[in-house]
């Protein structure tokens, strides 16, 4: 991307789009690509792809929101990450490109029209196509906890999947958080900004502040350059917010208070186990989910392994004894790192206390029965997989060799001992048919005829997946509504 602007003066557009992640891009590639005069806004900076060679303290530094954790205080308390770049939560995440789960859609239905299967299936064709989605393999063998859990979920006839993914190829350096270091992996950059770059005005280091109205229509923004930090003005036609799950409503409420409502976002939970294997597997030689177990998505459970290397794992398990984490490291060619990721009914409430937001969680205690029971369930499968000791998510004993010793502590764990962090948002301002919703069913909002939102916080309900092809998918679809 070569086209990337300083905001230095006033401007004025047809279309100014705010955000550049998974919604924010679709609505750029498309409306550019119809002749319409747009403007895109981006808070975060430009980073090529290989930009940060892997680095995890860089990339989180610089191509996170609040260096990747931005605190939910509670009960438990847990860190949430965004991405804040161009391209936004898809330069950092593990390309997983999933079509909404059936129930899902089949849930929506009641909420929302024109978004089922069928409404999508063309838009998920040409996510799938731009993106270059490719379903995994292991042909290379290099990914051999994926492998050890799929191959015994398949013995024990339990639904697992090789997993979609956006990229070209994969040289496995297992460092996709940091974007991607071989280049491999598509962000929406490369797959719809790119097509567009010579025709859309785009500009980094631009955040929104506020949004003025007159007339029941958006007039102008206000947009602060974080490089000096002057205020220059906006003026639009139509304005297309994407700026993400928390991002998004947070800036309604700052703009127009009261008519926003409650916010709550729902949220996906992830839960690490680490794992020791009875023979080498070397980790650092695979890469980020490559298979997942299914059999429990209508539970709103999914169990994946995850990208692993020395200095992840040791950020990850802070509360480890020096001598704990010298010896796991002395044998790091046997260990491995899985994601247990549960869909909560519990809700992030979402404050506006003086400009500055405040998230807050409290965890049900059917959650909580949830989280335990399935702890067991899938501490039990890895050591019928042949591991030999687990590392549960709990801030103190935490380490565990038989399943005996497992099902007790899990049992009485408290929430607040439940080490847990999130990386999806969602359904923080839904749009729906009801008219007690700011945005109604085509994302347009009923108080300014010419706002609309398409990003992860439009979507009705968490949805136990990686939210970034429904996401788009949603934003295809309302795209096409715009006139």
């Amino acid at each position: 991307m070569k086209n990337i602007h300083n905001l230095n003066k006033d401007l004025s557009c047809d279309i100014l789009i705010v955000g550049s992640g998974a919604g924010g891009s679709v609505a750029a590639k498309e409306l550019t690509s119809r002749g319409k005069d747009c403007i895109l806004l981006e808070e975060g900076s430009f980073f090529e792809m290989d930009h940060f060679n892997g680095s995890i303290k860089n990339s989180m530094l610089q191509a996170w929101r609040n260096s990747g954790f931005t605190p939910i205080v509670g009960n438990p308390s847990i860190a949430f990450g965004e991405g804040m770049c161009l391209g936004g939560g898809t330069f950092v995440n593990g390309g997983l490109i999933w079509r909404t789960p059936t129930n899902i859609l089949k849930k929506w239905e009641k909420l929302i029209d024109g978004y089922t299967q069928n409404n999508l299936n063309d838009h998920f064709n040409l996510i799938e196509k731009n993106l270059e989605v490719k379903i995994e393999n292991n042909q290379d063998n290099l990914n051999k906890d994926s492998q050890i859990i799929f191959d015994h979920a398949q013995k024990k006839n339990i639904k697992s999947l090789f997993v979609p993914r956006a990229l070209k190829y994969c040289k496995r350096h297992n460092n996709c958080s940091t974007g991607c270091s071989s280049k491999g992996k598509l962000s929406v950059v490369e797959g719809y900004l790119s097509k567009v770059e010579n025709d859309l005005r785009i500009f980094t280091n631009s955040k929104m502040i506020k949004i003025h109205a007159k007339n029941n229509k958006i007039d102008y923004v206000e947009v602060k350059n974080k490089k000096d930090n002057s205020i220059k003005l906006i003026k639009c036609n139509k304005l297309i917010l994407a700026c993400g799950a928390t991002q998004t409503p947070l800036l309604l409420n700052k703009s127009f208070g009261r008519d926003v409502g409650n916010i709550n976002m729902k949220i996906h939970l992830n839960l690490r186990l680490g794992a020791k294997f009875k023979k080498n597997i070397y980790p650092e030689k695979g890469t980020i989910f490559t298979t997942q177990i299914q059999e429990y998505l209508y539970d709103g459970v999914i169990f994946m392994s995850s990208n692993i290397n020395k200095s992840l794992f040791a950020s990850s398990n802070l509360k480890m004894p020096t001598d704990e984490l010298k010896s796991y490291f002395e044998n790091f060619d046997k260990m491995s790192n899985f994601v247990l990721q549960v869909k909560p009914e519990s809700s992030v409430n979402m404050k506006n206390l003086f400009n500055f937001p405040i998230l807050i969680f409290k965890l049900s205690d059917n959650d909580l029965e949830m989280i335990k029971k399935y702890l067991i369930y899938f501490s039990n499968f890895l050591f019928e997989c042949g591991f030999e000791e687990i590392i549960l998510p709990f801030q103190k004993h935490y380490k565990f060799n038989s399943i005996k010793k497992v099902r007790e502590r899990v049992n009485n764990v408290k929430k607040k001992e439940l080490e847990m962090i999130s990386v999806h948002g969602m359904s923080s301002t839904p749009i729906s048919k009801e008219k007690n919703h700011f945005f109604n069913n085509d994302g347009q909002s009923r108080k300014f005829n010419n706002l609309y939102c398409v990003d992860a916080s439009i979507l009705p309900s968490n949805i136990g997946e990686s939210p970034q092809g429904t996401i788009m998918a949603f934003a295809h679809e309302i795209v096409k509504r715009i006139n």
